[in-house]
């Protein structure tokens, strides 16, 4: 019997975090990666997890991206690789409180392009995914189109018998309202 498969989608970012004034120490996150590295240690090979995003198909920083992905156990056989583009960044400041604050350039991510062709390779192998997880940021980077194909593939997920687990995670200043 195949182990089960949980698949994750959304975007993983250039996370630049200031260290001391002028110096910033370079990492990849994002909320749904996260999840799923974390899943992926947890593992144990009673099931896989694939992590489904775009990135860029020339940059260094796409490339250390699913280096590291593969590193950490990630399939990444559902990656979209989007000639000419390039992942998103942030940047994280610390104030001498501990709260932290963020700063994002994500409008031209490759992410957001991952539903822009006429099928994805989520949308390919969705019956393969015993779990879809996906958050709130997911959906809300995606132009209209791409979310309506998200949130149809979650139906898919679903009807199919399978389970798709959302955390809602929601950030306002990426909506155009609470609607």
């Amino acid at each position: 019997m195949a182990h089960p498969r949980v698949v994750a989608f959304g975007e993983c970012m250039i996370e630049l975090r200031a260290e001391a004034p002028g110096l910033m120490r370079q990492a990849f996150s994002g909320d749904t990666l996260n999840t799923a590295v974390y899943l992926s240690r947890l593992a144990g090979g009673e099931f896989s997890v694939a992590y489904a995003t775009a990135v860029g198909d020339a940059d260094p920083y796409s490339e250390a991206m699913l280096a590291s992905w593969a590193a950490e156990g990630l399939d990444t056989s559902l990656v979209s690789r989007r000639p000419n583009e390039l992942p998103g960044i942030y940047t994280i400041q610390v104030d001498g409180s501990g709260e932290r604050f963020f700063s994002f350039w994500r409008q031209m991510s490759a992410a957001r392009n991952y539903f822009s062709g006429t099928d994805s390779p989520l949308e390919r192998s969705l019956a393969e995914a015993d779990v879809l997880y996906v958050s709130g940021i997911s959906l809300a980077i995606l132009p209209a189109a791409g979310r309506e194909r998200l949130l149809a593939a979650m139906r898919a997920v679903r009807a199919g018998g399978h389970r798709v687990v959302f955390d809602n995670n929601y950030r306002p200043r990426l909506w155009t309202s609470p609607d």
